[in-house]
């Protein structure tokens, strides 16, 4: 076996789609180029699907085909061999060896189960080959006489879905019963992209009331079904399914996410205090480590527990997506901390200060906040504020006005535009026959000259303004 230092290297980068860093580590390390490292290790461990299919991913994208034959050629072992033939498919479509390469995909979605990211690179080659009609033809008759991998079955319902197609979920049943824990596959994928479309209301309850019992058992299934009823809106249906996620051995990162944030929504705070926490104490990083960190970090704020929520802010990395909700909270502990940090009577000067950076960073965040659950997360953080500075908060500190970023042509245009309401006003108060009441004797008026009837301000120009179509002011 290669020295395993660089074995985890290069798979952590490979994993994490660096190829030519990958490539340049492993020219430092062994001397030698991606592929021909791959294949070693892949001769030293001829089971290792992952191994076979970085391997051939390599020479695919070096266009190198002999390289590719001379892979497909080696002795494969388990879960290797269906990856083998995943991509001997591939190939065969690449080189339009029409008869064989159906016959081949035939086999092969019928067969044993392959990573989803292949999956997925499996699916756009093969529309980058224009055959995708090909395998939708191939996908369906598996599914008709029952015979689908559950690889292919999570393909399969991924373009249902895609089409909107939420009646796939009728072959459910019987792929459970079929093919037990290897189901959870396509079942996840399901609530996956249901979940993303935001459409779970009327469809995840009832998958709930006919696979609930089964789909708690899993994993995958467990987190995707909190997921996707978060993501719609379902807030409360959130809570009673994740309901003690952080005391599951699988749990992770992202499901007590979704957790807290079901939690918040229902003024559960302690609760959602507990499962953030939970994260944290178990080192359970994810994409979702930073929004955990600044969760726990809020519920200590709030209760006064000044060291545990210093050092849930301390363990925040920067490196999670964005999040506005919990961005809120990360700011909101910033300042209780601070006042925290300060004796007593310093508080009030704080909570002043506080409270004018605090809609500065509310003017930033507010398209993307709920309106109802920020203000009370903010009206949260200063109660804790007064208690620590034994004053109180009045219900006008408690209002939280944004201080966002106006620009400044906006103002103009209003003023612009009052001006010309109040001439326009003016001009209506003169009948026609009384336009002359502030001449005593018209004789006496004098007519302007011609090149001076139309200047700016004259009533022609004004005329014109109050009659053609308004711009909208630059935003």
């Amino acid at each position: 076996m290669p020295d395993d230092a660089t074995f985890s290297e290069v798979k952590r980068l490979l994993e994490a789609g660096r190829e030519r860093e990958a490539a340049s580590h492993v020219q430092w390390k062994e001397s030698t180029t991606l592929a021909a490292y791959l294949e070693r290790c892949f001769r030293e461990q001829p089971g290792d699907a992952w191994l076979l299919d970085m391997l051939c991913r390599e020479l695919w994208r070096q266009n190198d085909r002999a390289g590719l034959e001379i892979a497909l050629q080696l002795p494969a072992e388990g879960r290797a061999e269906t990856m083998k033939a995943a991509w001997q498919v591939l190939v065969q479509a690449r080189n339009e060896d029409r008869a064989d390469m159906e016959a081949a995909l035939t086999r092969v979605v019928r067969g044993g189960l392959l990573s989803a990211d292949f999956i997925m690179l499996f699916e756009r080659e093969m529309a980058s080959l224009k055959l995708l009609r090909l395998l939708d033809t191939v996908l369906e008759a598996a599914v008709a006489d029952e015979t689908i991998g559950m690889s292919f079955a999570a393909l399969f319902t991924r373009r249902a879905c895609h089409r909107k197609q939420w009646e796939v979920r009728r072959h459910f049943a019987r792929w459970i019963e079929k093919n037990g824990e290897a189901a959870a596959e396509p079942v996840a994928v399901f609530l996956d992209l249901i979940g993303d479309l935001r459409e779970a209301a009327g469809i995840v309850p009832e998958l709930i009331a006919a696979h609930g019992d089964w789909m708690q058992k899993h994993s995958a299934t467990y987190g995707k079904c909190g997921y996707a009823l978060a993501n719609s809106g379902m807030q409360v249906e959130t809570a009673a399914w994740l309901e003690g996620c952080e005391r599951r051995e699988d749990m992770k990162g992202w499901i007590a996410a979704n957790q807290v944030s079901a939690l918040w929504h229902q003024q559960r705070y302690p609760e959602a205090t507990r499962v953030a926490a939970t994260v944290l104490e178990r080192n359970l990083k994810d994409v979702a480590w930073d929004w955990n960190a600044s969760a726990a970090a809020f519920g200590h704020a709030l209760e006064g527990r000044t060291s545990e929520s210093s050092a849930a802010m301390a363990r925040i990395t920067g490196e999670s997506e964005a999040h506005a909700e919990f961005t809120w909270a990360m700011e909101l502990s910033r300042s209780v901390l601070r006042a925290l940090g300060l004796p007593a009577p310093e508080a009030k000067r704080v909570f002043q200060e506080e409270r004018q950076r605090l809609a500065l960073v509310h003017g930033r965040l507010s398209s993307k906040l709920d309106e109802e659950a920020s203000a009370q997360r903010y009206r949260l953080a200063l109660e804790a504020i007064g208690r620590h500075g034994g004053f109180r908060v009045w219900p006008w500190h408690r209002r939280l006005k944004s201080t966002a970023s106006v620009n400044p042509l906006k103002g103009l245009f209003w003023i612009g535009g009052v001006v010309l309401l109040c001439m326009a006003v003016l001009r209506g108060c003169i009948r026609p026959d009384e336009s002359n009441f502030l001449i005593e004797n018209p004789a006496d008026s004098i007519e302007l000259p011609k090149d001076m009837q139309d200047r700016p301000g004259s009533a022609t120009e004004i005329d014109k303004l109050m009659t053609a179509p308004q711009a909208r002011p630059v935003r």
